[in-house]
C-alpha cells in the first residue's frame, strides 16, 4: 500500500513538474485567469451602478497592456466600446488593495490606436491617469 502511494505521488508531482512550464507561458501571455474573472466582475458592477447596461455597449472586455501601467492599479484592466462612439477605447482599472474601480483619464482612437485625452461622452468626472506612477 505504501509503495502505491509512493508511486502515486511521484507520478503527481512528475506530472506537476512538466505542466509547470506551460502554466508560466500562459499566465504571462493572457494574464491570470482569476484575476481576470475577477476584475471583469468589479468593472461590470460599477458600469452597472454607473447606469450602463449591456445593451450599451459594442465590445467589452478585460485587457492586459503591453506597457507598463500605474502601479496603484492592477495590471490586468478592461475596455470598453460603447455603441454610439464605437471610435473611442475607454479603459477602467481596479486600484489595489480594495480600492475603487476607476476609469483611466486616457482612452485610445480605436482606428489609429493613439490615446485621446479630450473629454468625450462616456467620460467620468473623476479619472485617474493609467501613465502616472510606473
Amino acid at each position: 500500500m505504501k509503495k502505491l502511494l509512493k508511486k502515486l505521488l511521484l507520478i503527481i508531482a512528475g506530472l506537476l513538474f512538466l505542466t509547470s512550464p506551460a502554466l508560466v507561458l500562459y499566465v504571462l501571455n493572457n494574464g491570470n485567469p482569476i484575476m481576470n474573472k475577477w476584475i471583469t466582475h468589479e468593472v461590470k458592477a460599477h458600469l452597472d451602478t454607473t447606469g450602463y447596461s449591456k445593451s450599451d455597449f459594442q465590445k467589452h472586455s478585460y485587457n492586459i497592456p503591453k506597457m507598463d501601467i500605474n502601479h496603484d492599479f492592477y495590471h490586468t484592466h478592461y475596455y470598453v466600446i460603447f455603441k454610439d462612439e464605437p471610435n473611442i477605447i475607454y479603459y477602467y482599472g481596479k486600484k489595489k488593495r480594495f480600492g475603487d474601480v476607476v476609469q483611466f483619464c486616457e482612452k485610445e482612437d480605436a482606428a489609429t490606436y493613439e490615446f485621446v485625452t479630450e473629454n468625450t461622452e462616456h467620460n467620468e468626472e473623476a479619472c485617474i491617469s493609467m501613465l502616472d506612477n510606473r
